[in-house]
């Protein structure tokens, strides 16, 4: 058994990006950029109006700042198309927003800052040069980095690269995943389980965590407390995926069979057990370019192991440069007792009281729920060395679902919080 921190590192230490592969823009999302991408050319390489508008050559409007009304004739209109167009002097030149400045001007006033009289605008307040433009450049600058190395490709960095004219872009493969659940337990979803059998509730959650990761589903399968079977089954995962995940059959029981089974099979186990709670019995090996993951059966163990273990695994593998959670501070809002000699992993529920975050355990924290985790939004993460955690301590958690965090917000001390009454 080894510390959690360790059986950490060597999982990232071991696991190392897929190679690149080129992938379509439109197929990019949540991928990671395998290489840096800079911009080409300026971004936009013209300058362009910032709103509806005028287009004007400032000094001719400075007659403003005297008191007086500027009056200038509107001699053509400039839409966001292909061309170009030349502002003569002493004019105004209708423009929309995201056109370009037709040469000879320098400013736009906004359409609500002037009077129209039929083909004449009024001002009364002179422009600066350059009011009103976006100039050439403004998202970016000829070999300005559009995407770095290890970003996740989100929609809107899909847009910045697909107006530098980038229809595909170099990103890492995506971690090809296999998952096998055991037990002798274990049925299916549609079935109706007979006394002592359970549905197989691991599969559809791992699945599920394993896409959120970016990773490629191969395969979710199931297979009996039997040695030859359970050894059949492993042996053709193990040629099919770039990481293997099992559940149940972890530990040291009879029926424990798991890791015996892979270590016949030529797995190189970097751990086989863990100080933490729970999931202890979670393992960690290699063969060849193929890594396993052996979780506890547990639901609530298996969701631990998978998050704190088998995430950053898959998000390495896909190119990421931060695959572990951040360690979040928060307030504990409870009390909870560990054991000293382990890192102990409590499910709670994490909120911002306006200063500070505030983390409730949940009440339950059965490892055989399967509620448990559903229950919460957060991991608290305590260290061994204490036995004692109470009330305001000061404790880290990972946060699971941020969508999920409630954010009290500030109420303004003149806010009338009445509630109104309508007859």
């Amino acid at each position: 058994m080894i510390p959690f921190n360790e059986a950490q590192r060597l999982v990232l230490a071991a696991c190392r990006p897929l190679p690149s592969e080129t992938v379509a823009l439109n197929a990019a999302l949540g991928r990671v950029a395998a290489s840096s991408v800079t911009a080409s050319t300026d971004l936009a390489p013209f300058a362009r109006s910032a709103m509806d508008g005028y287009a004007v050559r400032a000094v001719d409007t400075l007659l403003a700042a005297h008191e007086r009304h500027v009056r200038l004739p509107v001699e053509q209109t400039v839409f966001a198309e292909r061309g170009t167009a030349t502002h003569p002097a002493h004019t105004a030149t209708e423009i929309a927003t995201g056109a370009p400045i037709p040469r000879g001007a320098d400013a736009v006033i906004r359409l609500e800052d002037v009077r129209r009289d039929g083909g004449v605008i009024e001002l009364g307040e002179p422009v600066e040069v350059g009011a009103g433009i976006f100039p050439p450049g403004e998202d970016a600058h000829r070999g300005d980095v559009l995407v770095s190395a290890g970003e996740v490709l989100t929609a809107a960095a899909l847009g910045l690269l697909a107006v530098d004219g980038n229809a595909t872009v170099l990103a890492h493969r995506r971690p090809r995943i296999g998952i096998i659940c055991t037990g002798d337990e274990l049925v299916a979803l549609d079935a109706e389980p007979e006394h002592g059998q359970i549905r197989n509730s691991n599969a559809p959650m791992l699945a599920a965590a394993s896409r959120e990761c970016g990773a490629d589903l191969q395969f979710c399968r199931t297979a009996p407390d039997d040695r030859l079977q359970l050894r059949d089954a492993l042996a053709r995962a193990l040629d099919e995926v770039d990481l293997l995940v099992t559940t149940g059959g972890a530990s040291v029981g009879t029926r424990d069979l798991v890791k015996g089974a892979l270590a016949e099979l030529g797995v190189e186990f970097l751990f086989r057990s863990i100080a933490l709670r729970p999931s202890k019995p979670t393992g960690f090996g290699r063969r060849n370019e193929t890594f396993v993951a052996v979780l506890p059966g547990n639901p609530a163990a298996a969701f631990v192991g998978f998050a704190e273990l088998v995430r950053p695994a898959l998000l390495r593998l896909g190119g990421r440069h931060d695959p572990v959670y951040a360690d979040v501070p928060a307030i504990l809002d409870g009390r909870v007792h560990t054991k000293v000699d382990r890192t102990y992993v409590v499910f709670g529920r994490l909120t911002h009281n306006q200063t500070e975050f505030v983390v409730t355990p949940v009440v339950n924290q059965c490892s055989a729920l399967v509620r448990t985790a559903t229950d919460a939004n957060c991991l608290i993460v305590l260290p061994p060395g204490e036995s004692e955690y109470g009330d305001g301590a000061r404790v880290s958690v990972h946060v699971l679902h941020w969508d999920r965090v409630s954010f009290t917000p500030a109420t303004p001390a003149h806010a009338d919080l009445r509630v109104p009454h309508y007859a």
